[in-house]
């Protein structure tokens, strides 16, 4: 089955963030976003706001890449984190209330 893409995205993006870099790769149907750490990851997470707020964000962004046919991965350099849109497909954050969204817990 092939899945209609009606947006694709090419970049190749660094951005600096204190002294760490973080860096952003598409190749049409993915995007990938890699953090230097987990941490980093996290410290991201939680300066966007408190659980319900960034909950409903990550919920209509990947519901929005998902309607687009995109794939959005969060990493580090040794790791996957999270992928929302496409193929982001989890039961535990399904029962949160996230769908097109899987947390990569190994």
């Amino acid at each position: 089955m092939t899945i209609e893409r009606s947006l694709s995205v090419h970049a190749n993006v660094t951005i600096d963030i204190g002294d760490d870099r973080v860096s952003i790769c598409g190749d049409g149907s993915s995007v990938v976003v890699e953090v230097p750490s987990v941490s980093l990851a996290f410290q991201m997470m939680r300066e966007l706001g408190s659980v319900t707020p960034v909950r409903e964000r990550v919920t209509h962004f990947s519901e929005l890449l998902s309607g687009v046919g995109l794939t959005v991965v969060i990493r580090t350099p040794n790791r996957r984190l999270l992928t929302m849109g496409r193929e982001g497909n989890s039961w535990l954050l399904r029962l949160v209330g996230v769908r097109n969204a899987k947390l990569h817990l190994t």
